[in-house]
């Protein structure tokens, strides 16, 4: 009989959709598994754009609920009712074993059980990690798969509709820029406690690189990408933008799209540019050429996960990294790590991965 399995794991898009990469794994060992995923609320959307996903679920809440919520007890009913032979839980905290303890399967695996000891050293990408367990169990092929997409005709469309509305040719070749992350949609949280924005690049660098690129090849358009909390940091790139540089064609996305959409931006990009943001990870599912830039972040782990080469992260080796997580993050008041990639590295691995870009 064909397994029927759910997926946990409860983090930020760029998590989640490294942890997708599990249901791909199981449908290679068996075509005919049906794979479910509880994931964070919002993110539902993101499980119709992975094919290996029959149905995302999401949990609106920050803690996890008592058993005795009438929100999980609902839900509980309904994930039961599945019929589930496999459930696995992506989280290594233990206070997240209530979800897996409130579902009924044939068999249960969490990454505590199997995630630790020498054979899963600090540096294993998270992809792999997720999937070593389901090895170590015996519940999958022993094969690597990275995350994947697809983007719909629908939303295609959409794109193209969206960029022609803002006075984008969406033949013309297309650079996607993403200027913030999660540590600047707290900024002002940030402000107050008097804490660095440890993932960001330099505001103004930004503006040099779409200089750079626009001095490259005039033909570029340019898509600045983001959220609602991104469009004032998106709105002062531009306005330097036209003011330095008069000619160059660019428009900011930023709380204009949803999942699917963002997605459908991606796929028409000739190259994209990022911190280390959720985009970033959907850009490398839908192997699409990029940047990432890389700071405090344990690189190793999360870093954009695929199959060939498709991109490539910039990052400096300093003594202090990764600080994520660590004291060190908690006490650094100056990003140099950041600070110390220049525009010129971004474009000469931009020309490495895609030359016809810069072809006039």
């Amino acid at each position: 009989m064909a397994e029927r399995a759910l997926l946990i794991r409860l983090g930020a898009l760029g998590d989640t959709l490294q942890a997708s990469s599990v249901a791909a794994l199981l449908k290679k060992g068996d075509p005919r598994t049906e794979v479910d995923f509880l994931a964070t609320a919002g993110l539902e959307d993101l499980f119709r754009m992975i094919p290996s996903v029959r149905r995302g679920y999401g949990l609106p809440f920050r803690r996890i609920p008592f058993r005795g919520h009438p929100w999980w007890r609902a839900m509980a009913d309904r994930l039961n009712e599945a019929g589930y032979t496999l459930a696995y839980l992506m989280e290594t905290n233990r206070r997240f074993l209530p979800l897996l303890e409130g579902v009924r399967a044939d068999r249960k695996v969490t990454l505590t059980e199997h995630g630790r000891g020498d054979a899963y050293p600090s540096d294993v990408p998270n992809p792999v990690r997720y999937q070593r367990a389901l090895w170590d169990a015996g519940l999958a092929p022993r094969e690597i798969v990275p995350p994947e997409m697809v983007v719909g005709e629908e939303e295609e469309r959409r794109a193209a509709g969206l960029l022609e509305s803002l006075g984008l040719d969406p033949e013309a070749p297309l650079v996607g820029i993403h200027a913030g992350n999660s540590y600047q949609a707290r900024q002002v949280w940030r402000r107050k406690l008097g804490r660095t924005d440890l993932r960001s690049w330099p505001e103004a660098r930004w503006g040099e690189l779409v200089a750079r690129f626009h001095e490259a090849n005039d033909q570029i358009r340019f898509v600045l990408f983001g959220g609602p909390r991104d469009r004032r940091a998106n709105a002062r790139i531009a306005e330097d933008l036209r003011r330095t540089v008069p000619a160059v064609s660019l428009a900011s996305t930023a709380g204009r799209t949803d999942l699917a959409l963002a997605a459908a931006l991606l796929k028409r990009l000739s190259l994209f540019v990022s911190t280390d943001t959720g985009p970033l990870h959907m850009a490398a599912a839908l192997r699409v050429p990029f940047v990432g830039l890389y700071g405090p972040t344990r690189f190793e782990e999360t870093q954009p996960f695929t199959a060939g080469p498709v991109g490539a992260v910039l990052r400096r080796s300093l003594p202090c990294q990764p600080c994520y997580g660590t004291p060190n993050q908690r006490r650094c008041r100056n990003n140099v790590c950041m600070q110390r990639i220049e525009a010129g590295e971004v474009v000469a691995k931009a020309l490495e991965l895609n030359p016809a870009l810069f072809a006039c």
